[in-house]
């Protein structure tokens, strides 16, 4: 669960997006991002929602995950308070391997989702998920059911052995 404006999911993102990456590469482990928009409100701006979208239309089937994850590593490179434009955002995703059609639609702002029907639907899950700390960045196991404990420094290969 990651909010694309959160300064905790981009400092996660530097800390674990490599080891992430190298998983994902080589088939150990596969990610299902769960997208909030939260801190728009927060904000005042619409930068999570944005990005949101950018990111759903990214997950365009010929995306391979490899490229899909280092465009969410590259998105959290940039974290600004403004956020990127979509013309940089579409220049993040073509260097990070999204297919150029998918590329042009970034830049366009074309839209594919209801951004504030997805926070809400993630929200909820969150909450399931977490009750106890319901924030960003958050990692469940969905093969175990059960909430990742990303503090631990063997986390990750206890999560994609």
């Amino acid at each position: 669960f990651c909010d694309p404006q959160c300064p905790y999911c981009a400092e996660f993102e530097s800390t674990d997006g490599d080891k992430l990456a190298a998983a994902v590469d080589v088939g150990r482990l596969a990610i299902t991002y769960r997208w909030l928009t939260f801190l728009d409100a927060r904000h005042h701006n619409d930068v999570s929602t944005r990005l949101t979208n950018a990111l759903f239309l990214a997950a365009d089937p010929a995306t391979s995950p490899t490229a899909y994850q280092a465009f969410v590593q590259d998105l959290y490179r940039h974290h600004s308070h403004d956020g990127p434009t979509n013309s940089d955002v579409a220049a993040m995703a073509r260097e990070s391997g999204v297919p150029d059609a998918v590329a042009d639609r970034i830049a366009a702002g074309d839209s594919v989702v209801d951004a504030a029907a997805v926070n809400d639907a993630n929200k909820t899950r969150l909450k399931e998920a977490n009750p106890e700390n319901p924030g960003t960045p958050t990692v469940y196991d969905l093969r175990a059911n059960k909430l990742v404990d990303t503090q631990d420094p063997a986390w990750l290969d206890a999560l994609s052995s």
